[in-house]
């Protein structure tokens, strides 16, 4: 309940350049602060809001609400789209293109509206003036989105506009004309590019007419199964001419133009507050891409000379916006059928995994890596292998004394339309500081640290590499673009710190490897794979505690962990995970030939 003179002001960065210290404050959540603000708010006014947000029910319920609007709203935008553009695309195509920015938008705003609302309950809600460079919130792709959906200022930009709606209650699509809006500086390609891009397209121009291509049933694209050797074999085996296309990844930065904007007319005439936010916003927020950028990428996919409608398109990573991606949509607007492949970890696992929701909603037949699932679309999932190992082979590697630790990055903010406990990031950095911190010493010598590849485009929010420099010198910090695979071929030890998928593929390679909790995981299991995770918790494979797990280092030396390793429980308890989750065998080549066979 609000009483009089309760302002504070609302705070969702730990950055403190957002902080009015002069004034009462209210944090979002316990990430705000850490160990570089807390001595600020010493003797300070400050409040943290209520955690229910970040509960798993109501994250429950979210998560349903936002895919409920995401069903109705992806229906709506693709008519606008449609008429906007001039074309006549189904359904189906333009959930393909749109439908993974959409599904985390929606997710983000509703996320922060919960936040905003909760603090208007009980308080009268400030911010702290700030002076933007630009007040947008802006984007060219569904990359540049998420990237600026973790970041600190777009988050605080966010929240102003939010609480502006919130007060006003004003959905006139006028304030566009106040904006302060971001340029995207295009990318201008070089002599040497150019003419690589064209030769490029005419190599594909001619596998188009080559004969022996033009009875090909399958267009291959990012299916992460190894070597070309490998691929070549697939070809093979399904009795396809071998041949491979080639696809610019080129960015698309288009500006953003608002008197194209105005003419978007999207219905605000809803009941859901949330709901009426998210789609008043999607006028402004929607990726250039989709909009103003969009008949550039219909005219790269006419210069690439793809096939026009393959018979069946097979690919493991349809997410991003690429000239493939947008192909895709085209082509099977025209009636080829779309097979996907699982790609990455928590496939089967979790209770609810956006990205497979996603795949299994615009696949005709989907090969997972050994599971099956019972949930909406289920029918369309083939049990097959493990992708990205099928060309390796299970052997005894001769192993060095390095134990190696490989971490995900941290994110502040929820981006995903998953459950995730975002608010207990801290608590993810005291594990990694725990499990340190209780090593023995003469384990420090053996130590190597490998941050995550995304970290490179998150480190201004957060970096392990600089946290492992700064407060554990003695441990080896390893470049991201230095091999993982190479490094874990060579260690006695992988340890993960959070469900990654290197650390299924060294389960299926029989690669000791440890993986250790982060917070809230353990409630984002369904219940089969919480049965199995277990199983592997009792083998000492996977451990809840930092501690324990640091405990179980101590004791073991290099033969002692071969050792252990080797024993009959641990190996039956890895074979009976794998063989459920990350499937390996000796003719997996000729177990996914099979699969794409009957898709």
């Amino acid at each position: 309940m609000k009483t009089q003179n309760n302002t504070r002001t609302l705070i969702i960065s730990p950055d403190q350049k957002y902080w009015d210290l002069s004034k009462p404050l209210l944090f979002c959540g316990e990430w705000c602060i850490n160990k570089n603000n807390e001595e600020l708010l010493k003797e300070k006014n400050y409040k943290i809001l209520n955690d229910k947000v970040f509960q798993k029910n109501f994250n429950l319920s979210q998560i349903s609400f936002c895919d409920q609007v995401y069903e109705n709203l992806l229906k709506e935008i693709s008519i606008v789209l449609n008429k906007f553009h001039g074309i006549n695309w189904s359904f189906k195509a333009w959930r393909i293109v749109i439908g993974p920015w959409l599904n985390r938008y929606i997710a983000i705003i509703n996320n922060r509206l919960n936040l905003l609302t909760s603090s208007h309950k009980d308080y009268e809600i400030s911010f702290k003036d700030i002076d933007f460079k630009d007040n947008s919130l802006i984007s060219f792709d569904i990359r540049d989105f998420t990237d600026k959906a973790v970041n600190h200022e777009w988050n605080e930009k966010l929240l102003r506009r939010l609480n502006t709606i919130y007060l006003s209650n004003n959905f006139n699509k006028g304030y566009l004309n106040d904006i302060k809006f971001e340029k995207f500086n295009k990318t201008i390609d070089n002599k040497h590019s150019i003419f690589k891009d064209f030769i490029k397209c005419k190599l594909n121009s001619f596998w188009n007419f080559f004969p022996l291509t033009r009875f090909n049933d399958f267009f291959f694209h990012k299916i992460y199964i190894g070597s070309f050797f490998t691929s070549f074999k697939l070809f093979v085996g399904l009795k396809n001419f071998p041949v491979k296309y080639f696809i610019s990844e080129k960015r698309f930065k288009a500006n953003f133009e608002i008197e194209i904007r105005k003419k978007l007319s999207i219905n605000y005439d809803v009941n859901s507050f949330n709901e009426k936010v998210i789609r008043f916003l999607l006028v402004e927020t929607l990726p250039t891409i989709y909009l103003e950028g969009f008949k550039d990428v219909l005219k790269s996919i006419k210069k690439m000379n793809l096939p026009t409608s393959p018979r069946k398109i097979f690919t493991s990573n349809c997410s991003q916006d690429s000239i493939f991606k947008f192909w895709l949509a085209e082509a099977v607007n025209k009636g080829s059928k779309l097979i996907h492949g699982q790609h990455g970890a928590a496939y089967g696992m979790i209770i609810e995994h956006s990205n497979l929701k996603h795949e299994l909603s615009i696949c005709d037949k989907y090969i997972s890596w050994g599971w099956n699932s019972k949930n909406k679309n289920g029918d369309r999932i083939l049990k097959g292998v493990a992708l990205p190992i099928i060309k390796e082979k299970i052997k005894k590697r001769k192993l060095n004394d390095q134990i190696l630790i490989i971490p995900t990055v941290i994110d502040y903010y929820l981006f995903k339309n998953e459950l995730r406990r975002v608010d207990k990031v801290n608590e993810d950095l005291l594990i990694v500081n725990e499990l340190m911190n209780n090593l023995d010493k003469k384990l420090l010598k053996n130590l190597a640290f490998k941050p995550h590849p995304i970290e490179t485009r998150k480190k201004k929010e957060f970096s392990y590499y600089n946290h492992f420099q700064k407060n554990y010198p003695d441990v080896k910090l390893i470049n991201h673009k230095v091999s993982l695979n190479k490094l874990m071929n060579n260690c006695k030890l992988s340890i993960f710190l959070y469900l990654a998928t290197p650390f299924l593929e060294n389960l299926a390679l029989n690669k000791p490897s440890l993986m250790i909790y982060h917070y809230g995981f353990e409630e984002t299991l369904n219940k089969e794979a919480f049965n199995q995770f277990e199983t592997l918790v009792e083998a000492g494979i996977i451990f809840k505690n930092p501690k324990e797990a640091a405990k179980f280092l101590n004791t073991k030396d290099k033969d002692e962990l071969e050792k252990w390793w080797n024993c009959r429980e641990t190996q039956e308890a890895r074979k009976k995970f794998v063989s459920l989750y990350v499937t390996k065998q000796d003719n997996s080549l000729e177990t996914l030939v099979k699969c794409l066979s009957i898709a």
